[in-house]
């Protein structure tokens, strides 16, 4: 099992590595960084996790479910939809089918998708 909050550092360094360059002067931890704390709000479920974008937490604020745990087996797939401010992450049983996703997924366009890393480290303070 994985926490929540390690999983989804692990997405965003994913996505980071996915479309960095389509954002220059934005580097992986100002990127971790703000894709965590403009969530308003999570749904964790042990195979998916969808979280809506906004203004943001408050100082002080901490979004529930971070220390929830989901799985570690099999691969994670994020997607985000950037201009409708909603990412989720979501379970596939095996490789083939998470890389299957991902290129349906960015074939419709206007979206990152990538398998998520879970060998990606940074440390959320």
């Amino acid at each position: 099992m994985i926490e929540v909050r390690e999983l989804l550092i692990k997405a965003f360094a994913s996505a980071w590595e996915v479309c960095g360059a389509d954002m220059p002067g934005t580097d992986r931890d100002s990127y971790i960084t703000s894709s965590i704390t403009v969530i308003v709000s999570m749904q964790v479920s042990p195979e998916m996790i969808y979280a809506e974008e906004g203004s943001g937490l408050t100082d002080g604020e901490e979004l529930d479910h971070l220390s929830d745990l989901v799985r570690a087996d099999g691969i994670w797939v994020y997607y985000g939809v950037p201009e409708e401010s909603f990412f989720l992450v979501t379970w596939m049983p095996d490789e083939e089918a998470a890389r299957r996703k991902v290129a349906d997924l960015m074939a419709e366009g206007g979206c990152v998708a990538c398998t998520v890393d879970l060998t990606q480290q940074w440390h959320f303070e």
